[in-house]
């Protein structure tokens, strides 16, 4: 099914002088507190997929900030990227993506527009400059929640979608599943909401984008029983495993590499990890522990510039007779000034 859903953002705002935009924003908060204001009708908003967040989704990237080139969330971090009109909820892999996440309605209203029939990614559509014009949002939808109010839902898996313009849908209605369509690079739903042509932080529940607060915390638009779930969130260490060799991205990424059992003849022994959410500066150390906790391998990188996923891993290959036998345990560990972060997993020579 194909509509005319829209991928391109609405045109950006004039820049505000420091007067005229302190003076702007008083109107809109006494405006707000008026009866019958749009404010008044805005949607309150559910998980738009079903996950646990923190556990089987993670919160990868939040609504640019910054006005100019750089970028900014609203919480003054780097959790963003130049231009991002949305909040991304992103899944572990392509394994648990083909099983079916169910895309959910955040709020209830009507369908206004669905595009569906868009394949998954390819890294070749990704890094062509035109093979996804007019399509980054993939297969998804629109829905008009009254007063102006939208919801936009981006990535879906093709054939998937369960709407249609016109239909009536409650909170909670399932939409489709998630996937990777569109500019895309790995599984997840990109929700964006907007009062007309503007942009609006469902963080913050406003348009001003042009602000951040280190302190903020996630107030905003969400129903209550997410607002803690829903935390602004450090590294995030997703996805740990096991193989036999250097692991290749592709294969971590389709989910494909779960093995927890190797023989003691394995050519290798490599632990490895996916990590969301880090940030120039931050310290991770890889390590791989032998059945008597000694170490078989470890392996130290700083991070060098921020980035929204990451894949990393440590290890060695076959010595002499081979591989005790027992349990081996790989750990990774993130510093972020004085925070730690740590998560393990354990496979078994036998």
């Amino acid at each position: 099914m194909q509509s005319n859903m829209t991928d391109h953002p609405p045109p950006p705002r004039p820049m505000l002088s420091g007067v005229r935009r302190v003076a702007l924003s008083l109107f809109l908060t006494i405006f707000a507190c008026f009866p019958g204001s749009a404010q008044a009708e805005a949607p309150v908003l559910s998980l738009p997929l079903d996950c646990d967040p923190g556990r089987t989704c993670w919160l990868v990237n939040y609504v640019d900030h910054d006005p100019g080139p750089g970028v900014t969330d609203y919480r003054c971090g780097r959790l963003s990227y130049d231009t991002h009109k949305g909040t991304d909820f992103a899944i572990a892999n392509d394994a648990v993506m083909n099983r079916g996440v169910a895309v959910r309605a955040a709020a209830p209203g009507r369908v206004l527009r669905v595009r569906d029939g868009v394949p998954n990614s390819t890294p070749a559509d990704l890094e062509s400059a035109t093979a996804l014009r007019g399509r980054e949002c993939g297969n998804g939808l629109v829905i008009d929640h009254g007063d102006d109010w939208t919801t936009q839902y981006c990535h879906m898996q093709a054939g998937s979608l369960r709407v249609r313009p016109g239909d009536e849908v409650a909170r909670g209605d399932v939409l489709g599943n998630i996937g990777r369509s569109g500019r895309s690079e790995f599984p997840h739903i990109h929700l964006a909401l907007r009062q007309g042509s503007r942009v609006i932080d469902p963080f913050t529940g406003d348009s001003n984008i042009n602000a951040c607060a280190v302190d903020a915390r996630a107030q905003g638009m969400w129903t209550p029983d997410l607002k803690d779930k829903l935390a602004y969130p450090g590294p995030q260490p997703f996805h740990l495993g096991f193989a036999d060799g250097v692991p290749k991205k592709s294969a971590i990424e389709a989910g494909q590499l779960g093995r927890t059992r190797f023989a003691p003849d394995a050519p290798a022994l490599v632990f490895w990890t996916e990590v969301f959410s880090l940030d120039k500066g931050d310290r991770i150390t890889l390590s791989l522990q032998g059945p008597d906790g000694k170490p078989v391998a470890d392996n130290r990188i700083e991070i060098d510039r921020p980035l929204a996923k990451w894949h990393g891993f440590v290890g060695r290959k076959k010595r002499g007779q081979g591989w005790e036998s027992g349990t081996y345990t790989g750990h990774v560990m993130i510093e972020r000034g004085t925070a730690r972060i740590e998560k393990s997993a354990a496979a078994t020579v036998e």
